[in-house]
């Protein structure tokens, strides 16, 4: 029997994997202020985020004018990549000044994307400008909720204290946020100030509360929770999770709720919750 000879075959596998070695060596090198400039000139997001993530390290005091102006940009991964390049820099000093300015400012688009930055940049000396924004009624909702985003994103535990101040807004995005930041809070351990969103008249607001509370295990939430997922009026997945919330809690006490949910919710997705979560009760 005659052997084809592999080596054609073996060499071009070689070559093939050759050509793509290059490209894994050279993540995150290779940028310069031309490709930036080319990347934003091009107004393809993909493009632009492939290309300010390859600049991460590249020194190019320059680049900083190119990449500035992108934390305004229409797109929210563009403004995020934006700021998380702006806060490898040493002129985040600076930024940060201009976005408190912004903050204290009447424009609601440009207070939302200061907010964004501030929280990219992970500071706890944003925490109070931001503060201030969560309760500026001159601001949009959009724009203070972006605020109580930010304070999560920080995560720094003094941000605990706003948040809570920030569930009692008459905003109902700024509660669903401020709930929702409060899971992000580091070395927070308790959601005693969502319990009472578990009755709000947002779902929205109320979806955030129970993740929160079976984020954090909050046993104060069992009674509003056991109101939830029994809530034919909420959603399948509100009440699905408030089933898994029941369940990280942990208490036997919510096995008799549950297990009427089990068998008789309208929902698939609840039931199974339901019974996933008897399984985890003492």
């Amino acid at each position: 029997m005659q052997h084809r000879n592999r080596t054609p075959m073996v060499l071009g596998l070689a070559l093939a994997l050759g050509a793509l070695l290059p490209q894994v060596a050279e993540a995150g090198k290779g940028s310069s202020y031309q490709s930036i400039r080319n990347a934003i000139g091009s107004n393809n997001r993909d493009t632009i985020l492939a290309e300010i993530e390859r600049a991460e390290k590249l020194p190019c005091g320059p680049c900083f004018e190119l990449v500035m102006p992108l934390v305004d940009h229409a797109d929210p991964a563009v403004r995020d990549v934006a700021a998380w390049w702006i806060s490898k820099r040493a002129i985040r000093e600076q930024v940060r000044d201009d976005m408190f300015a912004r903050l204290q400012g009447s424009d609601s688009v440009a207070a939302r994307n200061a907010a964004e930055v501030l929280g990219r940049f992970m500071h706890p000396d944003a925490l109070m400008p931001l503060e201030l924004a969560i309760h500026d009624d001159g601001l949009s909702e959009e724009a203070r909720a972006a605020a109580a985003t930010a304070v999560g994103t920080i995560g720094d535990f003094r941000g605990k204290d706003v948040l809570e101040g920030a569930v009692t807004s008459e905003s109902a995005a700024v509660r669903a946020a401020a709930a929702k930041s409060l899971r992000e809070i580091r070395g927070n351990v308790d959601a005693v100030a969502v319990v009472d969103l578990l009755s709000d008249e947002e779902e929205s607001v109320v979806r955030e509360a129970v993740l929160t509370v079976g984020a954090l295990r909050e046993a104060a939430g069992l009674g509003a929770l056991s109101d939830v997922v029994r809530d034919n009026t909420l959603s399948a997945s509100v009440r699905r999770d408030a089933a898994w919330a029941l369940g990280k809690l942990g208490d036997g006490a919510a096995r008799e709720v549950l297990t009427t949910v089990s068998r008789e919710d309208k929902s698939m997705l609840v039931r199974g919750a339901a019974r996933a979560a008897l399984q985890t009760l003492r």
